[in-house]
């Protein structure tokens, strides 16, 4: 009797080891099909809050209220088209990834590089005009339009490539709203964010009908605002998020680790910004590992903020070095006028007396030479 029952124990401890990893494996199965098949991030080149929020854009508002929005996400002060793009795709600062215009090379590692090591196909469409042709490996990856092109017909053209492509990764760049900001026309400038809303309609409408839309993760944003307050809408289509959520305190190098964390792939080594993790549809059971991570993640940002504060200090410290050291140049310099003019005043002088000395010899040795010339004449003159 006790024989049958040691033997039904084991049995059932050998079921139970058995089941696991398939049980495991499942559940990694799971994971992997909750990541998004299609992954698109459209650039909306200068749109700020205050043009979203004064502008009626139902379709953007449709696209957060299915996944999720910070309306006030601050964006960087960046004085080039090149540099902003490059932020908004290293997840880096400026200084870091050095690529301040088309002729510049990215220094860092960008989304695009992680998405190329896990041998996945990406489609750079850009409506600048060709300044963002570094970001595309290759000609086939890289697809120019002229930056005269309305946004309308940009996110047209991308979704007819996609279409015969299907890249994993597409990234949009649009500029109506930084050229209308620029001609400082405030009516054209509201028209362009209801246009690009209008396309961002069109463009939504052919992932549906491709059967993409539920399986893909949309980013609009814009890594530069267009007002002093320097904020703009930052929003994120995504399965497995949490819908109609609004959130705050994101900021536009924040895109790049959520994307990566959305997706399942690595972030980039020299990106500075955090998932937004309010976004994720996250079970109780692993709220306790999320919140572990986060806090791993905002111990690394306050490394990396003290760090570069050091690095600010030592700046600052050099440049007050460079400073003191300027003046000191200055002064001497001045010193070094002053005894010029002293030594030129001296010369100046010298030259003077010489010329009075010479001068007065000069005249000395006239007054010799009549003198003499009297005596003479009066000795050996024989006739008056």
């Amino acid at each position: 009797m006790k024989t049958g029952r040691v033997g039904f124990f084991l049995l059932f401890i050998f079921f139970i080891l058995c089941s696991s990893p398939s049980k495991l494996a499942v559940a990694e199965e799971d994971e992997k099909n909750s990541f998004p098949e299609y992954v698109f991030i459209i650039s909306v080149d200068g749109l700020s809050y205050e043009g979203f929020a004064s502008t009626s854009c139902n379709n953007i508002k449709h696209l957060a209220s299915e996944g999720f929005m910070d309306e006030k996400s601050l964006a960087l002060k960046i004085e080039t088209v090149e540099a902003a793009q490059a932020s908004l795709l290293t997840g880096c600062l400026p200084e870091e990834h050095k690529f301040i215009t088309s002729h510049d090379k990215v220094e860092v590692e960008s989304l695009f590089d992680v998405i190329k090591k896990q041998k996945k196909t990406v489609l750079v469409v850009d409506g600048s005009g060709g300044k963002l042709r570094t970001f595309a490996h290759s000609e086939e990856e890289y697809f120019m339009l002229d930056s005269m092109k309305s946004d309308n017909e940009v996110m047209a053209e991308a979704i007819k490539l996609f279409k015969e492509r299907k890249p994993f990764f597409t990234f949009i760049y649009l500029n109506d709203c930084l050229e209308n900001l620029l001609s400082l026309d405030e009516k054209e400038y509201y028209k362009s964010v209801k246009s690009f809303d209008q396309a961002l309609s069109s463009f939504i409408a052919e992932l549906r009908n491709e059967d993409i839309y539920y399986r893909s993760l949309i980013v609009v944003a814009s890594p530069r605002s267009s007002s002093t307050s320097n904020f703009t809408p930052l929003i994120i289509h995504t399965p497995g998020c949490v819908e109609s959520v609004r959130i705050s305190g994101t900021t536009v190098l924040d895109i790049v680790p959520t994307v990566c964390k959305l997706t399942g792939l690595k972030t980039p080594y020299n990106a500075v910004g955090i998932p937004v993790y309010e976004s994720l549809n996250i079970k109780k059971e692993e709220r306790l590992y999320i919140l572990e991570a986060q806090i791993k993640d905002l111990k690394a940002e306050r490394i990396r903020l003290w760090t570069r504060l050091f690095d600010l200090q030592d700046e600052l410290n050099r440049a007050y070095n460079r400073i003191n050291s300027i003046k000191e140049e200055k002064q001497n310099i001045f010193n070094f006028a002053g005894e010029r003019e002293k030594i030129i005043y001296d010369l100046q002088n010298r030259i003077k007396y010489e010329r009075i000395l010479g001068l007065s010899i000069f005249l000395l040795m006239l007054a010799g030479y009549w003198i003499e010339y009297k005596v003479l004449k009066k000795r050996f003159l024989l006739f008056k």
